[in-house]
């Protein structure tokens, strides 16, 4: 080997000494920044005599960071769910606490066991009005704050949507930078940590799959198999609504839709609805929508019912089917002069050795008509929406063209009959009884409309389609009756001819009795119950099931976002632990990299030297 050999080898090493010692700064410097990956010196053999090459390598498992990015998914999304069900919880307020929708409640109930122990003393009866008050305010208060979040999670999609983009239009300029630096270009690493940041943040907003190509480029597909980014970028689009109130829900139909969806916009134009097709249901994204039209619909949904419970407990009165014959046709006969759009009629019959039930409700809008079986939450009753509009004459006609000749609906003077079919005796009647809201005050029925919708015009509430369903929102516009406030006697005073005494205590116990002893059967849409098995309970036990179903959410929400940091951190632990910097390893390294510029030094010292010795001769 010649001299000139051996210097050019010194030279290359000191160069690739040079190469370590900017790697092990740049990794000391580093070494606290989350995600950095350690780079590594593997110097690259060129020859006998043409020395070594610096080749820095960036310490990766790419198993490990897979992982990391599906849990980090996952995490984001028990964020959100802990983020947003613990304000849903905090709007209940402490059950005993002062201020807590479940003090509001007892407030209620204590003032009516007031009321029905002193119906003369004013005071008492303007405490009912004002805890009435404060109970129907904080219902309002609690539907505006579950949209109010609704409108947060919009928001939230909206930026998330954003975020998203970036990142992929970020990851796009990197693979053109990966695809054109050599392998060992000192930016190379730094690129790829950049990467690695972008897939993270990526990640967090929905779960993700990576490709690694041989030049060192990635591709992306959704959880679903859908391209994000092969070569260019696809794009996220999101139409944000605002002003998201109750009646603000996703529907596939575009006319009715009340909020955004996401739609992706591939680089070849095509375009896919991901909402509509379910594909969105991980990471914050996922998590964000899955809180707007799902979980804050359902407690959304818990509030109208309790609401609408609380105003018919109050107001709605049963009235009894009494017996009747028609020829060979025996049935009962049912007063219908106060059925109101959205009430109802419950006919029970025994056909052929079963028993069935019909529930018959007052539909006066046909484009309305027909309504599906969950419409009642009754368990198997078969549910008609039929239009009483043009009088009872055509309603049984209504009626008959369904059900007859087994069931025979037949219009009286002030309702229905029902009978069986008689000689063919096939079917039983066996009940027929109507649940009819009480629209006046001093009806001659304990019954009252204490709670009404509309906090300026005001009608009872009837549970009508009509237009809107009533029931969507209704804990938004719930209040006391206007009428009451001027006038809190009708607390007491039922009747009008003769006028119920100021001192009767019949209504006062009634409406107690209703509000804590009368069960009804409340919809599954809340969560509540199951189709199957609704459940059935009276209104004050309904409100604190759905206090304590809150409640139990928020801290499933929190015990599961706890874990799910558990999972990540352990995961990054791991990953940190192949590929993060120890400060030991880097100084050890520095050790030797001293020693590999002393040796590399003293070849270019002796070379030097014999050199000079040769320029001797």
């Amino acid at each position: 080997m010649g001299l000139i050999n051996a210097l050019n080898i010194a030279n290359t090493g000191l160069r690739t000494v040079q190469s370590g010692l900017n790697t092990v700064a740049n990794n000391v410097a580093q070494a606290d920044v989350r995600g950095y990956k350690r780079q590594d010196l593997a110097p690259e053999t060129l020859g006998l005599t043409s020395g070594v090459r610096a080749n820095i390598v960036r310490a990766s498992n790419r198993f490990v960071e897979n992982q990391v990015r599906i849990e980090t998914g996952r995490a984001a999304q028990t964020a959100v769910n802990d983020t947003y069900l613990s304000r849903v919880d905090a709007l209940f307020g402490v059950p005993g606490e002062s201020g807590s929708f479940d003090s509001l409640l007892n407030t209620f109930n204590s003032s009516l066991e007031q009321l029905a122990t002193s119906p003369d003393d004013y005071v008492t009866r303007q405490q009912v009005v004002g805890a009435a008050d404060g109970l129907a305010k904080g219902l309002n208060r609690l539907s505006d704050e579950v949209q109010n979040l609704r409108q947060q999670a919009e928001d939230e999609i909206a930026t998330t949507v954003s975020d998203i983009n970036d990142s992929l239009q970020r990851l796009q300029n990197i693979n053109s930078r990966v695809a054109g630096a050599s392998s060992n270009d000192p930016a190379r690493p730094e690129l790829l940590n950049e990467r690695d940041r972008q897939l993270a943040r990526l990640a967090d907003a929905m779960e993700i799959r990576v490709t690694t190509h041989d030049n060192g480029t990635i591709s992306i597909s959704s959880k679903s198999g859908n391209s994000l980014l092969e070569g260019t970028a696809a794009q996220l689009d999101f139409d944000q609504h605002g002003n998201i109130d109750a009646g603000s829900l996703y529907n596939t139909d575009d006319s009715k839709r009340g909020v955004g969806t996401v739609t992706l916009v591939t680089a070849n134009g095509y375009n896919l609805d991901l909402i509509n097709h379910g594909l969105l249901d991980t990471g914050r994204l996922g998590a964000l929508i899955n809180m707007r039209d799902n979980v804050l619909v359902e407690t959304q949904t818990q509030l109208d019912e309790l609401a609408a419970g609380l105003s018919r407990a109050l107001s709605d009165r049963e009235v009894v089917g009494q017996p009747v014959t028609a020829g060979a046709a025996n049935g009962y006969s049912v007063d219908l002069g106060g059925l109101q759009q959205g009430n109802t009629v419950s006919l029970s019959y025994t056909e052929n050795g079963t028993a069935k039930k019909i529930t018959f409700v007052r539909v006066d809008d046909p484009s309305l008509l027909p309504l599906p079986d969950s419409h009642t939450a009754t368990a198997g009753d078969r549910v008609i929406g039929v239009d009483f509009s043009a009088g009872f004459a055509a309603a049984a006609g209504a009626v008959n063209a369904i059900l007859a000749p087994a069931i025979n609906a037949i219009a009286t003077a002030d309702g229905l009959a029902f009978v069986d079919d008689g000689a063919a005796n096939t079917t039983t009647i066996d009940s027929v009884t109507s649940t009819q809201t009480v629209t006046g005050l001093q009806s001659g029925s304990p019954a009252l409309p204490m709670f009404v919708d509309g906090q300026g015009v005001q009608s009872a509430f009837s549970g009508a389609m009509e237009g809107v369903d009533s029931k969507i929102g209704f804990a938004g516009r719930i209040s006391v009756n206007r009428a009451l406030e001027e006038n809190n006697e009708l607390l007491v005073r039922y009747g009008s001819s003769p006028e119920t005494l100021i001192g009767d205590p019949t209504r006062p116990l009634a409406l107690l009795d209703r509000l804590n002893k009368t069960d009804a059967e409340f919809s599954p849409r809340t969560g509540l119950g199951s189709s199957a098995s609704p459940y059935r309970g009276a209104v004050t036990d309904f409100a604190r099931l759905v206090i304590s179903d809150q409640t139990g959410k928020a801290a499933s929400a929190a015990e599961a976002n706890a874990s799910q940091k558990i999972v990540v951190g352990s995961l990054e632990q791991r990953l940190s632990s192949e590929t993060g910097v120890e400060i030991d390893e880097e100084l050890s390294k520095l050790i030797g990299l001293q020693n590999s510029y002393a040796a590399n030094a003293r070849i270019m010292q002796a070379v030097d030297e014999m050199m000079q010795q040769l320029m001797r001769i």
